[in-house]
Formats: structure tokens, C-alpha cells, sequence
């Protein structure tokens, strides 16, 4: 049994928030038969199905190192496809609170996943500039899932960053000005974990800020954009190629 996520066995999907309470809520409401496999640290996990297909949701904290930490012990118990589900600060003006962001591909900008890569080409003379992407069928099944239930979207690139605060707008600006269009902590992490392990993995977001004014959404706002969130990756997953 891992040290903290102290479970004896999970579905082969995984769906990752940060917040225990958002793990409890989507056991509580989403996943049939769900039973608790893990309170340890409050880092709540449960296990259930949705429509007859096993997924497990499991607490991961705030920031790359956590994260890391959950994803490693998930993989060691047999975890074959890590979804991150989370919020996002969105430096994109078109992107409103409680919309939905799929994410393609998170940039490398936090210690914790440069640091994974590195270590797994120690032993290689190339530093690789890793692409961080989330799984293409995924991506695809989630957008259509998304415009087939009248859902805000957007697709589109993220930062994951150590710091939540200290960043300047013109920093801020220029990560945009390269097409990123929001700012996390975990994504990176995740998808570089996965990758190395070669399991599937893929990273979505709940806009619950506007970086620029630091405009944050109401609570009602952002419970609903869970929410949506929640039923685009579960129709993606059941509905679409996706399934393990």
C-alpha cells in the first residue's frame, strides 16, 4: 500500500481535483456505488462507476509536488489514465468565468515537471524542451462532448507555474502573447508524469479567474463550471473512444 494514498486498489480512471470537498461532491453525485478508499492527510479517494464505468477520483493538493506524489502511488496501483481536473487563471479576454478550458498542452513553467524530465534523460546527452500534451483522443471526445451539451469552451494551451501569486501582467502578457491563454500549478506535472510512465493522461479547467484586473468568479459560478466540467469528461470518457 502507498505511503499517502493509502488505497489497495483504484479504477484504471482516474479523475484528479485538487480540493477534497470537489472529491467527496463528485462521489457523492456523480459516481454510483462510490466507496471511500482512502482519508489519509484528508486527501479523500473514492471509487465507484458512472453508467457501469469504473472511475476512481482521488484528492491531489495544490502544486506540482503534490501532485507528483499522487501520481505516482495512483500509477503504482494500477492507474491507467490520470485526469486533471481543476481550475485556471485565464489571461485570454474571450475566456469568461465558469467556462470550460481542455487542455492540449501544459508549458513547463513549475520545477516539478522540468525536474522529471530531466532526470529521466540523465542519462542521455540531450535536454529535451518536453512537450507536456494531454491525450489526443481525449482532448477530441472532451470538445465534442462540450459542444454537444451546450457547454462555454475553449481549447487551448496553459502555463503550469510554482508561484499562485507574485507574477507581474507583463509576465502574464507575454505568456500570452505565445498563445497560452491561462495559468494553473498542476497540469504539467501530471502529463510528464504519465508520459514517462506511458500511461494515457489529460488535463481540463474551470476559469475561475481573469488574471488581468485579478477578477475572481463568485463561488456559484465556479461550482457550476465544476460541474460542467465533471459531465464533459465523463460523456468524453463513456460515450466517445476514450474508455480503457
Amino acid at each position: 500500500m502507498p505511503i499517502h494514498v493509502r488505497s489497495k486498489a483504484i479504477a484504471p480512471i482516474v479523475f484528479l481535483p485538487g480540493d477534497p470537498d470537489r472529491a467527496r461532491w463528485i462521489a457523492e453525485n456523480v459516481l454510483t456505488d462510490a466507496v471511500c478508499t482512502t482519508e489519509y492527510r484528508r486527501m479523500y479517494g473514492y471509487t465507484g462507476t458512472f453508467e457501469g464505468t469504473p472511475v476512481s477520483v482521488q484528492t491531489m493538493g495544490m502544486g506540482g509536488p503534490s501532485a507528483a506524489i499522487v501520481c505516482e502511488e495512483l500509477i503504482s496501483l494500477g492507474a491507467q489514465f490520470l485526469i486533471r481536473i481543476g481550475t485556471c487563471g485565464a489571461m485570454d479576454p474571450s475566456m469568461n468565468p465558469g467556462d470550460l478550458l481542455i487542455v492540449h498542452a501544459a508549458c513547463m513553467a513549475d520545477g516539478t515537471s522540468k525536474e522529471y524530465i530531466r532526470s529521466y534523460m540523465a542519462d542521455t546527452q540531450l535536454e529535451l524542451g518536453f512537450p507536456a500534451t494531454s491525450d489526443f483522443a481525449f482532448v477530441s471526445a472532451a470538445a465534442n462532448a462540450a459542444k454537444s451539451l451546450d457547454i462555454p469552451h475553449h481549447v487551448g494551451k496553459v502555463a503550469s507555474l510554482d508561484r499562485f501569486y507574485g507574477h507581474s501582467d507583463e509576465t502574464y502578457k507575454k505568456l500570452f502573447s505565445l498563445g497560452i491563454c491561462a495559468v494553473e500549478m498542476e497540469a504539467a506535472t501530471v502529463l510528464s508524469i504519465a508520459a514517462i510512465h506511458g500511461i494515457r493522461a489529460a488535463a481540463m479547467m474551470t476559469v475561475s479567474d481573469q488574471v488581468f484586473g485579478a477578477k475572481r468568479a463568485d463561488e456559484a459560478t465556479i461550482a457550476q463550471g465544476v460541474r460542467n466540467m465533471i459531465a464533459v469528461a465523463l460523456h468524453a470518457i463513456k460515450h466517445d473512444s476514450c474508455a480503457i
